[in-house]
């Protein structure tokens, strides 16, 4: 999507729905975008809650979040994603102002869960390990619940900001590889428990028992 493009889709979005701020996110904000990349961009607007206007354009998926324009002024962790985001319009400097803010929030870190929240996600994790493996419906359920959740448990527990999966997996690889090795080999299809164990026992940095099978045995 070419600059000019990308400006007349925003100023018609704007007019649409009555936004004075436009930035634009994600992948082609970032440079890594492919052919397939959604256009991601949020609004800013005079409403009281979030909109969302999601549809195709020209062969790619559209996803715009309207926020009310209050956010601007007052972010919170819920608008962390929009760290690093391109300006393409605003009122006065208020988007700029805005992503400072993000950044500011951002260095500071997320607080640390409690004790006993932590604890109950690590209880979790066993629980569920315990239950993905029965092999029927509620189990797989259960399996690729698990493996959703495991990333955002990953940050968590380490008291720090989760980027979402792509970033996520991004850090693990350049930051901690042994452990994206085990994250990967967890979510290749076909994973074996033992592959899952291991990934789980690095979410939460606790030993796990050896996985057994529902008939008893190793």
């Amino acid at each position: 999507m070419d600059t000019s493009e990308l400006h007349s889709l925003v100023e018609a979005l704007r007019q649409a729905h009555g936004a004075h701020t436009a930035l634009l996110y994600g992948s082609l904000a970032d440079g890594s975008a492919g052919p397939e990349s959604d256009i991601d961009l949020a609004l800013f607007a005079p409403i009281a809650q979030v909109q969302r206007d999601a549809r195709w354009h020209q062969g790619r998926a559209l996803d715009v979040f309207v926020h009310p324009e209050t956010v601007l002024a007052e972010p919170t962790a819920e608008q962390l994603y929009l760290r690093g985001a391109q300006v393409l319009a605003q009122r006065s400097d208020e988007a700029t102002r805005f992503l400072a803010q993000l950044e500011a929030l951002h260095a500071a870190g997320p607080q640390p869960l409690a004790p006993d929240e932590a604890q109950a996600r690590r209880v979790w994790v066993a629980k569920m390990l315990q239950r993905l493996r029965r092999g029927d419906a509620e189990g797989n359920y259960r399996r690729h619940w698990l493996l959703m959740m495991a990333l955002e448990d990953y940050f968590a527990l380490r008291t720090r900001w989760y980027p979402g999966p792509k970033k996520a997996l991004a850090w693990l690889a350049r930051e901690m590889p042994h452990h994206h090795a085990l994250c990967a080999a967890a979510l290749r299809p076909g994973a074996s428990d033992e592959d899952i164990a291991a990934w789980m026992a690095a979410v939460i940095e606790e030993d796990l028992p050896s996985p057994t099978h529902p008939d008893g045995a190793a």
